[in-house]
């Protein structure tokens, strides 16, 4: 049985068809008068179709939707049984047809797949005709309808609101080299929501200065869809503008003296540079006030009349749309441009755009970012994954504890996340799962420790539980020290003729016990199983000290951390060196460590110097029980990974500085491609320190952002916008 063939745009030219030779035979078993048409293969079914029921245009009409074949016999599908397909039917014997009115032509869905830069007309009853403007960026509102922003003067003409008819068939646009305004046939693409034109002028001052922006939403009817793109107009001749251009993700601000691009109806996919002549904030566009930025164009016009509302992005970020430039009989005609910026008229109309759809159900989030760690019981587990995902965290005992456990906490705004640990010492197995509407990330395995909270420090003169220490003599101390699981020491000392005697428990204790040195005699007993008893001797007024074994504590009289002193401030750079195309991927990039600052404290990272043409960052962060704090860095312009190229200095202060603290500070370095060898760094502070640290630490979400010229570039922040003055055509 073949395959049923339905029609979305069939245009084979009736002579095209018939070279194709479809032919029919008469059968052996079928009536003379009533010959078979030829279905044997799918092309024949296709050449017999366009044959008989092709127009003169070489198009199918629009009452044929649908045809196949099923065991020799050509099935047609129809909304309506025109003459064509009577003559088409009676000819021949192996020919069925079936009348219904869903077998109607259909239209190719790009056709209402709607993108940046794509011309529309709009009715304008003050000049009794249609005028066309540009589209500008395809999204979604805050509620997730599906909208188009252009310009607002493109919705109030002449103090009236025009009436959009239809999208402009993309082949006859200028900037296709066509003349223009002809209807696409695919009807309103919406209608006009919120729109400003600008801010009017009374005398010398302006009537509302909040309206000083222009800018319009056009609510997408139903059938059409938004594609987040800007079309590069190469593939207009197909009318299909969707086909190829830039993805829009994001807001931008203009950078002055940086390249920007334009797409519009009129003059196509531009290129300009934004004027430094930043003094000037507002332009009178038609003698209304506009807020904006200046365009200057290059070798070629950036906006004529027709490219209204059109699409001023750099990278992935959308800038603005056109709102106006010099008339066409002025001598600075095609010279610049003005642009509304986008952050400004959305702040001012209260409008929102996304250019992720909220509708759609979302991929399943990366796997978290966790390590070994090791806690007190009851201490916070933490580890990284997406901003405001669902973390399921679970753990199981370690032979000699008895918890276990499974917890889903959700990730904060940076992606951090938390869970109390276990209260009984030992080491537990933990997972650590993000979850999402999309589904479940991978599972990362891990391992907690929890320490036994049992290892006190020992203060020096303690009376404690399990310490005693006893001294004869005329200015002697007696300090001593426990193991940090179970051990008990007693230690005594005589001046003379003393005898001490030490007792350690039976499991893993051991006892040293210091007596004098010329007639003392010591004796140690320790249990059989594993203990040993040290004794040594001090001379007349010795201290006797007792020394546990323990993982990393020692115990000391200033309450520090473990008994340790503070531990010396340092960073880690891991890689120093990374390959620009690694560095825009965002499960990658560079993680930068911290360590030595008091818990709680509020750790800053700023970019501090880089190549000229990436904007720097600053990250804040709060130190954890260990006094670190951990950051991550990549770039988002995945487009054009080699703007990065080049060395960034970094520098770290925590908010409990003194005066006298130098900031950490340390480097690393993009490099191309053909040079990236990767590798970490641990410094200390002078960007001198050799190995790596901080291959697991969590990514902090951080981004730096190109501003250079060429394409592949990003802004991050608001956004700016501009159109040129529409052209119009009376019917």
């Amino acid at each position: 049985m073949q395959k049923k063939l339905v029609q979305s745009s069939l245009a084979l030219s009736a002579a095209a068809a018939l070279g194709l030779g479809s032919a029919f035979f008469a059968g052996p078993a079928i009536a003379a008068d009533k010959p078979v048409i030829d279905v044997q293969s799918e092309s024949a079914v296709q050449d017999a179709v366009a044959e008989y029921l092709a127009n003169d245009k070489g198009e199918l009409p629009a009452e044929i939707g649908r045809f196949g074949s099923v065991d020799d016999t050509l099935y047609l599908g129809v909304s309506k049984k025109t003459d064509s397909v009577k003559k088409f039917d009676s000819k021949f014997k192996n020919v069925e047809v079936k009348v219904s009115s869903e077998y109607t032509a259909g239209e190719p869905q790009a056709k209402k797949d709607l993108v940046g830069g794509a011309g529309y007309l709009f009715y304008v009853p003050a000049l009794g005709g249609n005028a066309v403007c540009s589209t500008g960026f395809s999204g979604w509102d805050a509620s997730g309808a599906p909208i188009v922003l252009t310009a607002g003067h493109c919705a109030d003409v002449e103090g009236d609101e025009s009436k959009i008819v239809d999208t402009e068939r993309p082949s006859t646009a200028q900037a296709a080299g066509g003349e223009g305004f002809q209807l696409n046939g695919t009807g309103a693409p919406g209608t006009w929501g919120k729109y400003q034109y600008g801010s009017t002028i009374t005398g010398s001052s302006v009537d509302d200065p909040d309206k000083a922006y222009d800018f319009g939403v056009i609510k997408v009817a139903e059938g059409f869809n938004v594609k987040p793109e800007v079309t590069d107009w190469s593939t207009a001749k197909d009318d299909d503008l969707s086909l190829s251009g830039t993805k829009i993700t994001q807001l931008g601000t203009e950078t002055p003296g940086a390249s920007i691009s334009k797409s519009g109806r009129t003059t196509g996919l531009t290129t300009g540079t934004v004027s430094t002549d930043t003094e000037f904030q507002y332009a009178n566009i038609g003698g209304r006030a506009v807020h904006g930025f200046q365009v200057d164009s290059g070798s070629q016009p950036f906006s004529a009349s027709g490219d209204s509302g059109g699409a001023v992005f750099q990278g992935d970020s959308a800038i603005g749309v056109i709102s106006g430039g010099p008339a066409k009989n002025s001598p600075d005609f095609g010279k610049w441009s003005w642009i509304a910026d986008l952050d400004y008229s959305l702040e001012k109309s209260g409008q929102t755009i996304t250019f992720k759809d909220p509708n759609q159900t979302p991929e399943p989030p990366a796997a978290p970012i966790v390590s070994d760690q090791t806690i007190k019981p009851n201490g916070a587990v933490t580890g990284k994954a997406a901003p405001n995902t669902d973390v399921q965290v679970t753990w199981g005992p370690a032979p000699q504890a008895g918890d276990n456990g499974d917890d889903t906490v959700k990730t904060d705004a940076d992606g951090n996340f938390s869970v109390e640990g276990p209260a009984n010492p030992g080491v537990y197995d933990y997972t650590a799962t993000a979850k999402n509407a999309g589904g479940r990330s991978e599972t990362v395995n891990f391992k907690v420790t929890v320490e036994d909270d049992s290892a006190a420090n020992a203060d020096a003169g303690a009376d404690g539980a399990d310490s005693d220490a006893g001294a004869d003599g005329a200015g002697a101390n007696a300090d001593a020290g426990a193991d940090a699981k179970d051990a008990n020491a007693d230690a005594g000392a005589d001046a003379k003729d003393a005898t001490a005697d030490a007792g350690a428990d039976a499991k893993d204790a051991n006892a040293d016990a210091g007596a004098d040195a010329k007639d003392a005699t010591a004796d140690a007993g320790a249990d059989a199983k594993d203990s040993s008893a040290d004794a040594g001797a001090d001379a007349k007024d010795a201290n006797a000290d007792a020394a546990a074994d323990s993982k990393d504590s020692n115990a000391d009289a200033d309450d520090s951390k473990d008994g340790e002193a503070p531990a010396e401030r340092a960073i880690a750079i891991e890689p120093k060196e990374i390959a620009a195309s690694e560095f825009v991927k965002e499960d990658k990039g560079v993680k930068i460590t911290v360590k030595g600052f008091d818990e709680g404290e509020k750790v800053t990272l700023e970019v501090m110097a880089g190549p000229e043409n990436v904007k720097g960052i600053e990250l804040t962060e709060t130190a954890n029980a260990d006094g670190v704090a951990m950051f991550s860095i990549y770039g988002t312009s995945a487009s054009n990974p080699s703007v990065y190229v080049g060395k960034y200095d970094v520098s770290v202060t925590g908010a409990n500085d003194t005066d006298d603290e130098s900031p950490l500070t340390g480097s690393f370095k993009v490099v191309a491609d053909d040079q990236g060898n990767g590798g970490g760094g641990s410094d200390d502070g002078k960007d001198g320190g050799n190995g790596g640290g901080g291959s697991d630490l969590p990514r902090t979400g951080a981004e730096l952002t190109g501003l250079a010229a060429g394409a592949g570039l990003l802004l991050v922040g608001g956004a700016a916008v501009v159109l040129t003055m529409r052209r119009v055509k009376k019917n």
